[in-house]
């Protein structure tokens, strides 16, 4: 198990593969490390994968605010926050990287790439959160509430009980093997009250990233790099929701000049457990 400092916050890093271009894996919101498992043996032969925990989650320590509660989130922040992870594993400022991003992952991901386009040498997006009509929400006590919550269950005991079950809900209703492919590290990780604490963290910093990406694409170009949509399909055919949500991908996509779009009728929302084989294609089809 390897550590990076960053910042005075030990991060959990998980390097494979020894030869061939830098692919930065970003998991969705809540998400670990082990959620790109089944991706990995499909491309650490030839690539270099880097991946990691957002602070909190999986393995990584929390950070703290000077309120003693995890630290919000912002969407500049955990664009810069990948950068400092690519230096930490050795991966040189001037090398330009693949990035992968699940979901909430997205927002970070597509932040990067504007802010750092001269890193980047494309970008996979992997049923990615699509918010274009988004606006702040209006304040009030949840994400207070959220953490006491979170504290009441540690102090009864129940984190170790609610977060696997949880898991394991989400993977029945959003792959479609309905089966957690690491059901045993994800039952270790996500009893842990401090895993609980960062999901809530998650959770209150969603729509302000999401609303923070709306003005940076009015301020920072996107690169003109090589981009794949990956889209979760299925169902789209009977459902009027998941046929949403794919129009909502389409739109997506078209941020970025030349995206191609590519719809994967046996994949739900998550993807890289239904489909790996579909995201290594996509690394690849960018170029290596």
């Amino acid at each position: 198990m390897r550590f990076v400092d960053d910042r005075g916050t030990l991060l959990h890093v998980v390097r494979d593969g020894e030869h061939g271009p830098a692919v930065l894996f970003v998991q969705g919101l809540a998400g670990a490390w082990f959620e790109w498992n089944p991706v990995v043996p499909l491309l650490a032969g030839d690539h270099r994968l880097v991946r990691f925990d957002r602070p909190g989650l999986g393995w990584s320590q929390q950070e703290f605010g000077d309120d003693g509660r995890p630290l919000p989130q912002t969407l500049a922040g955990e664009a810069e926050r990948l950068g400092r992870v690519l230096d930490a594993v050795g991966v040189a400022p001037e090398e330009k990287v693949f990035v992968v991003a699940h979901s909430y992952g997205a927002f970070h991901a597509e932040a990067f790439a504007r802010l750092h386009p001269e890193r980047i040498a494309g970008v996979v997006f992997v049923d990615g959160s699509a918010e274009p009509d988004i606006t702040p929400a209006p304040g009030g006590p949840g994400r207070v509430l959220g953490q006491a919550f979170v504290r009441g269950t540690k102090a009864l005991g129940l984190n170790q009980v609610l977060g696997p079950a949880v898991r394991r809900l989400v993977y029945q209703a959003a792959s479609t093997t309905h089966r957690d492919p690491d059901r045993e590290l994800g039952r270790a990780v996500y009893r842990s009250s401090r895993v609980a604490a960062a999901v809530v963290n998650e959770l209150w910093s969603y729509r302000p990233s999401a609303v923070e990406l709306l003005e940076l694409r009015c301020e920072r170009p996107f690169p003109e790099v090589l981009v794949q949509v990956l889209v979760g399909a299925a169902g789209a055919a009977q459902d009027a929701h998941a046929r949403r949500w794919v129009e909502r991908q389409r739109e997506f996509a078209g941020l970025f000049p030349g995206a191609e779009v590519v719809e994967l009728p046996d994949a739900k929302h998550l993807i890289a457990a239904d489909r790996p084989d579909a995201v290594a294609t996509a690394v690849r089809s960018l170029g290596f």
